[in-house]
């Protein structure tokens, strides 16, 4: 399910960045399991204006997108990962993870600067919870990797982000530029570059 939220448009200003002597850590990668239907929820912010920006909030994941062409490449990176879903099952659980003994939410917050590129391949894995090997698609969009691992989650993610697609196209000044379907195979092919399948197992065309 995904809600349409319209942000403070002064919120960028206040957002705090810590000083660069009191960083401890880079996160370099993040990885996110998908299993299920996929709840998230979108802010808008200074629609129409220069600064727009839309935010997606995805679990613990929140992507900020500062151009209508970030968001219709995030689709058609999807749209790419649906290519490797044949063998993906229809629904199931997401595998049990180890409690942190840490009592902490961690938070992944990415805003996107440049137009994301990405690649997919199609991967196995155990399923502890259904006792059984599963295929699922792994699709890398640096610094997140998205294991997906049923057409539910897959389906729910793309249903968000052409939710997201169709905001941009009227949020961001240029959006009339970025109005074409980015999962169609006429897109893929003309931005092949940007869309890489690695591995075996992908249908043949």
């Amino acid at each position: 399910m995904t809600k349409k939220r319209t942000a403070n448009p002064n919120l960028i200003s206040q957002i705090r960045r810590p000083d660069v002597d009191r960083i401890a850590g880079i996160v370099t990668t993040v990885n996110a399991m998908l299993a299920g239907e996929q709840e998230t929820a979108i802010d808008i912010i200074g629609a129409h204006g220069t600064d727009a920006r839309i935010v997606l909030r995805w679990g613990r994941i929140v992507m900020t997108f500062t151009s209508a062409e970030q968001v219709q490449m995030m689709l058609g990176l999807f749209g790419l990962a649906r290519q490797g879903m044949m063998d993906v099952l229809p629904r199931v659980p997401l595998p049990a993870v180890e409690e942190s003994p840490f009592d902490v939410a961690a938070l992944a917050t990415i805003t996107w600067t440049r137009t994301p590129q990405g690649a997919a391949s199609i991967e196995r894995m155990y399923h502890l919870a259904i006792r059984r090997s599963i295929s699922y698609v792994s699709l890398t969009v640096p610094p997140i990797t998205f294991q997906i691992l049923d057409q539910a989650s897959l389906n729910s993610a793309i249903k968000a982000l052409v939710h997201a697609h169709r905001l941009a196209i009227t949020v961001y000044p240029d959006g009339e530029r970025y109005t074409r379907n980015p999962i169609t195979d006429t897109w893929k092919h003309k931005h092949h570059s940007s869309l890489q399948r690695r591995g075996t197992g992908w249908p043949e065309y």
